[in-house]
């Protein structure tokens, strides 16, 4: 894009090409590419070190390198109203110490020419808190934080560990409130270390691991891909039966109370090769694996 020339987000989506970046010798990010479109919550996920906040930082024109961050076609440094046009909710607030959360909120709020201070205070819980940020607990910094992204109602929200800190009725309000968002046409990019709690709000997922793109796609494919469905069954003969299961194939690992946790068969191969091995068969109870344990199962396969 020419020099000087400020555009407006023309389609609410980001889209990141081929990001290297390099701190001294070290490559942060090698060749990261990925979309979060419209109308969905895409995860953002990886291991401390991965790079996903280098990789959001350059989205934001704070870092700089090889490839393009692009918000709705345009670089962050391009966007005619960047603070209009996505909203930044950061694992760190980086507010004055001495101000106060209306203080804060309306110097964003003034940069991005809105009135939207005290309903953006009453949405996140802060309306009636006047003491300064430096008593804040973990968790009024965090909607503090929340506040800052949604206050100029952007159509891309980017948010950072926004469900770090807060409570349970906090946690509830802004999934929904994100969900709302990308089923309104919004963008959600989601960066959260509690995977099986973010889980849910999914419809995509980016996994980074060593500065790569590991995986990206629909978050359901992910868990086929990476998570191998276990099946907890008891019998009146487990040794008989779990003798039965490794010569069909499967994979047996004892449990507490006596049950086994089976891999490799369905729970209707179990029942047949129990059948028979002649065992009858007291419990078979499949369980869904986390998208914290396939995204585990993922990390160990990369290296």
């Amino acid at each position: 894009m020419m020099a000087g020339v400020r555009r407006r987000a023309t389609a609410a989506a980001i889209d990141v090409q081929d990001l290297r970046i390099r701190f001294g010798g070290r490559t942060v990010l090698d060749g990261v590419s990925f979309g979060a479109p419209a109308g969905s919550v895409t995860g953002f996920v990886g291991v401390n070190g991965a790079g996903k906040t280098t990789t959001l930082r350059r989205l934001l024109a704070l870092e700089h390198g090889e490839g393009d961050a692009l918000i709705g076609g345009a670089d962050y440094r391009d966007l005619e109203d960047p603070l209009r046009s996505i909203g930044f909710c950061p694992d760190a607030l980086g507010a004055p110490a001495g101000s106060t959360a209306r203080e804060h909120l309306r110097a964003i709020a003034t940069r991005a020419g809105v009135d939207a201070v005290e309903r953006t205070l009453r949405e996140v819980g802060l309306a009636d808190v006047t003491q300064r940020i430096r008593t804040y607990s973990l968790g009024m910094r965090r909607r503090l934080a929340i506040a800052g992204a949604l206050v100029a109602s952007p159509p891309v929200l980017v948010m950072d560990e926004p469900f770090d800190g807060l409570d349970p009725e906090g946690r509830r309000w802004l999934g929904e409130r994100l969900r709302a968002h990308a089923d309104a046409g919004g963008v959600v990019l989601l960066s959260a270390h509690a995977l099986d709690e973010i889980e849910p709000l999914l419809d995509r997922l980016v996994c980074l691991h060593a500065g790569r793109v590991r995986f990206e796609g629909a978050a359901e494919r992910f868990l086929q891909a990476h998570a191998a469905p276990v099946t907890i069954v008891r019998s009146l003969d487990q040794q008989r039966l779990a003798v039965a299961l490794r010569s069909a194939g499967a994979t047996v690992a004892g449990r507490a109370a006596g049950a086994v946790a089976v891999r490799g068969l369905a729970a209707a191969q179990i029942a047949e090769v129990a059948a028979a091995a002649q065992v009858l068969v007291t419990e078979l109870s499949p369980r869904r694996v986390s998208l914290s344990q396939a995204f585990a199962t993922m990390t160990s396969e990369a290296g």
